[in-house]
């Protein structure tokens, strides 16, 4: 139902993968909670994966992948869903870091952190988001102060998705406040373990705690810490957020039509008109989805029109939820615990983490559909 038509050469590579997953099957989830189980599990089968070169498909090969395109990577994506793998733990550092050191990293970058980013040997985290300064990244006030050989970072970041068991963070700073704001803003990597670090997890409404919030005090980092030049940060920011929105994205589109495969076995008849309508938009998602990634594939770098990507899964994910939450009765109403209670409460942050459904629009507009920025009066 949701297969689009493939060429060849991308079906017979599902096939190897196919092959592959059937000697190596993903390990069942523990289910007991634990923070433990999870990085272990989630670990364990990264490197698995990264042993058969199985992540990372993409990148070039001198640095690990198989020199394919995001095409390959989505049908990776496609297959781990369907099998109900466990949660790659190190998806952060593939998707985004890895991609953006490959562009814009040095050799000595390269060589130390892409193997071990493959192989979940280290996570990453995110810190982009700040309070007064979410989806208006230019606002951002976390100081990077130049001292002798690197810097020394003050400030804090927050909603930081898995700070309290990563290695490492990328992390956008301000080195400058002359000039246009976004203009001084310097993209670092920073060891999570450096002295002047706290994190403190958040509590969201669904009961997990995967967001942080993370204070730095004069943390130091080296000057080989910083991607590209100082002042270049808004620029790779921007390429590690296009990264974001393609194999991210995809791989959530793919988890939410898994809970709408569920809904339509077990929705009463007079639910099926408007699952029916579910299924086509998830048709939809996924067509636009796989024609941005086709042109990805022919060159292309990823830009703006990810923007539709996120907006539609995250809009179209609250919609699958809420309707499998009501179809599953009083039970799922009343037991926080149950998988379409959970789903309902986690699937309501989507439209605002990685870009809020009103900066989505606002990029589609003016950067896609070309129509005046947005001004408001004061």
């Amino acid at each position: 139902m949701f297969r689009l038509r493939l060429s060849q050469k991308v079906e017979d590579f599902r096939a190897e993968f196919l092959g592959w997953l059937k000697d190596n099957p993903p390990p069942k989830a523990s289910h007991d909670g634990s923070l433990q189980s999870f990085v272990s599990e989630g670990r364990a089968w990264q490197r698995q994966m990264s042993s058969g070169r199985w992540l990372g498909v993409h990148w070039p090969s001198e640095y690990g992948g198989r020199g394919l395109s995001l095409v390959e990577e989505a049908v990776v994506q496609e297959e781990l869903v369907r099998v109900q793998a466990p949660q790659v733990l190190g998806l952060f550092g593939i998707t985004m870091v890895g991609p953006v050191l490959i562009e814009h990293g040095t050799p000595e970058q390269k060589s130390r952190y892409l193997a071990k980013i493959l192989s979940g040997e280290e996570i990453w985290c995110q810190g982009f988001s700040e309070p007064g300064a979410g989806s208006d990244l230019a606002a951002i006030k976390t100081r990077a102060d130049a001292i002798p050989g690197g810097f020394a970072i003050t400030g804090q970041k927050v909603w930081t998705s898995f700070a309290h068991v990563a290695d490492h963070c990328f992390i956008l700073c301000r080195t400058s406040n002359e000039g246009v704001k976004h203009k001084g803003l310097t993209y670092l990597l920073v060891d999570m373990k450096s002295p002047g670090i706290t994190v403190r997890p958040l509590r969201q409404i669904s009961g997990d705690s995967e967001f942080n919030e993370v204070f730095f005090d004069k943390v130091e980092v080296p000057a080989s810490a910083v991607v590209g030049r100082p002042g270049d940060g808004w620029k790779i920011a921007l390429s590690t957020l296009m990264y974001e929105r393609v194999v991210l994205t995809f791989s959530r589109q793919l988890q939410s039509e898994s809970a709408l495969r569920h809904l339509m076995q077990s929705c009463a008849p007079a639910d099926r008109p408007k699952v029916a309508r579910l299924v086509a938009k998830a048709c939809a998602v996924r067509s636009l989805a796989y024609s941005h990634l086709l042109g990805y594939a022919s060159g292309q770098s990823p830009g703006p029109e990810g923007s539709l990507d996120k907006l539609f899964w995250s809009e179209s994910f609250q919609e699958i939820a809420e309707a499998a939450l009501l179809s599953s009765g009083s039970r799922g109403l009343t037991d926080e615990h149950e998988p379409e209670m959970h789903r309902y409460l986690y699937s309501r942050g989507r439209t605002i983490a990685a870009g809020t459904s009103e900066i989505q629009r606002s990029i589609i507009a003016e950067r896609l559909l070309g129509l005046p920025r947005l001004k408001f009066s004061r």
